[in-house]
């Protein structure tokens, strides 16, 4: 504004002086002199003509060169400004320093050697209380004594050593070296370190910790070897303290407060709840926690007990609350009530008890009760209050039970098939009730087909009788666990086999080869004559025991569309 505001001002002042007759002649650009002829009368007018017309051709040069030199002033300006900015804008991203101790926080009682060895070293010994920080940066370093080297940039700290970064992380140990120049602090003997913007505290031999350095490393990292222990204080959505959780591993790794690594034997225990496997990660702000390799998760309470392995299991929580454990590769889930195994398997939990569990991914799933056993593509296990209620198997399933054993003695196994096959069971309990659900029905959704075992009136050694249906849809109800109706919609036919005592001489059994008889066995021989009365049949036969065999007896073909 002021080089645009000069400009017609400086215009003025040329046009003024082109009006005021010049003493001297005005200054002509180098070369050879102009030859004027002399002239009189009124050729002078003519010469002071030219003269005043040279002056302002003079006085527009000198403008258009002010203005050619404001113009340049300007851009020169803008370039200062700009240049000005960027220096501006850099001075406030953070620049890598090394720290600038400073000691005036130290007790009277100190002592302070310093020995200068060159104009770039000096090393610096105090006694009596140490107290510092570093200049221009807020944190606290407090020891019984120290020692400085000015030229290596190290700090060595012994005895009831503090370091704090107000908000961020503070360490108690037996002594500690701050490597001024890296920005980094190793500490050793009986160390704690609490991080104070999440609580969780490492504690353990020797911790390291990294702060952050511009151009090196954007956030701060801790590096926990030799088995440490970590403790995190989980906080509520109201900041209210929660259940700890403890982990245990060879070495933990710690990014920013947010990320957590734990490598080698890695335990995690939450109460009743205890994760096991060769490493873990944990998302601090997430709350997904990964179990890696060789995992497993166990729930040690006595009234709700489960068992979950896999090689990796993910646990999701919500405000500190864990609702959801995914296994995944080879998972295989042991409850009191019912066994699961798949590739991958999906346990929600309400108030920290199994609530429904889900099993599927490649190959077959399985779920085995004390009763009963259900293999299908995919399966959903409803369970609340961790007490199986409603099993629901999807793709080519297949139930089996085992019949009852004081009614039925038999190898094999009653069999349930269709698409989808749907269990459900008695799942009430009463106080003090520790017995196992009991199935109540079984329903096969299309291309079904049973194969059930009867109970003989003979007693429980005499083989059952089979009872095969098949059908679009078949419900099979249960009466303390015996099959006590069986109904089949659309399409339904089937078979009904009853095994009977056997009269007839059992002819598939070979006894020891026949010898031939011997001499005096041959004369002994009662000669063959046609008397009827010397006739053996007439001779007494030993008599044979009747057996119980597998024999058709009757075979019915059944048609449940043409009831009675």
């Amino acid at each position: 504004m002021l080089l645009a505001f000069s400009l017609p001002v400086m215009a003025g002042c040329f046009a003024a002086r082109s009006r005021t007759p010049a003493t001297t002649p005005p200054s002509t650009p180098a070369g050879p002199p102009a030859v004027v002829p002399p002239v009189s009368g009124d050729s002078t007018k003519r010469v002071v003509a030219v003269s005043d017309s040279a002056r302002v051709a003079d006085s527009l040069a000198l403008v258009r060169r002010a203005d050619s030199l404001a113009t340049s002033l300007l851009a020169d300006t803008a370039a200062r400004a700009k240049a000005a900015a960027a220096a501006a804008k850099a001075k406030k991203a953070p620049v890598a320093k090394p720290c600038v101790l400073d000691f005036s926080d130290s007790p009277p009682e100190t002592r302070l050697t310093y020995m200068r060895i060159d104009s770039t070293n000096a090393t610096t010994y105090i006694g009596g209380g140490f107290v510092g920080h570093c200049q221009g940066e807020n944190n606290r370093i407090r020891a019984d004594s120290a020692e400085q080297f000015q030229l290596a940039g190290v700090l060595n700290l012994f005895g009831n050593v503090l370091y704090e970064e107000p908000g961020e992380i503070r360490f108690n140990a037996a002594h500690a070296t701050y490597f001024t120049r890296e920005e980094r602090l190793y500490a050793d003997g009986m160390v704690t370190a609490t991080q104070l913007g999440s609580g969780t505290t490492f504690t353990g031999p020797s911790i390291e910790y990294f702060r952050p350095m511009a151009g090196v490393r954007t956030t701060s990292k801790l590096i926990a070897p030799n088995n440490p222990t970590a403790n995190l204080i989980e906080k509520d959505s109201a900041g209210r303290p929660g259940m700890p959780v403890r982990i245990n591993s060879a070495m933990m790794i710690d990014i920013g407060d947010t990320l957590l690594f734990a490598v080698g034997s890695v335990v995690i225990t939450r109460g009743a709840l205890v994760g096991r496997a060769d490493s873990a990660t944990f998302d601090k702000i997430s709350e997904l926690a990964r179990l890696i390799r060789n995992a497993n998760v166990v729930n040690a309470d006595s009234g709700r007990t489960f068992t979950l392995t896999g090689d990796t299991i993910d646990l999701f929580s919500t405000e500190r609350q864990l609702n959801r454990v995914l296994a995944l590769h080879n998972a295989t889930a042991v409850n009191s009530d019912v066994t699961i195994q798949a590739e991958k398997i999906d346990l929600r939990l309400k108030e920290q008890k199994l609530n429904q569990a889900f099993a599927y991914g490649g190959g077959r799933s399985r779920a085995r009760t004390p009763q009963q056993e259900v293999v299908a593509d995919s399966l959903d296990i409803v369970m609340p209050d961790q007490r199986v209620s409603e099993m629901r198997a999807v793709g080519t399933a297949v139930a089996t039970g085992t019949p009852d054993t004081l009614k039925i003695k038999s190898d094999d196994r009653d069999q349930l098939r269709g698409d989808t096959v749907i269990a459900r069971f008695d799942s009430a309990r009463f106080v003090g009730d520790t017995a196992q659900p009991r199935v109540r029905e079984i329903q096969a959704l299309g291309n079904a087909s049973s194969l059930f075992q009867i109970a003989s009136r003979q007693g429980p050694t005499f083989p059952p009788a089979l009872n095969y249906s098949r059908g679009k849809t078949i419900l099979v109800q249960f009466d303390s666990g015996l099959v006590r109706d069986v109904t089949i919609d659309s399409s339904a036919s089937g078979l009904y086999l009853e095994p009977a005592v056997d009269s007839l001489a059992d002819t598939t059994r070979r006894g020891p080869p026949r010898r031939p008889p011997s001499a005096q066995q041959q004369s002994s021989a009662r000669p063959i004559t046609n008397d009827p009365a010397s006739s053996p049949s007439d001779t007494p036969q030993p008599s044979r025991p009747a057996t119980a065999t597998r024999t058709l007896l009757r075979v019915t073909t059944t048609d449940h569309r043409r009831r009675p």
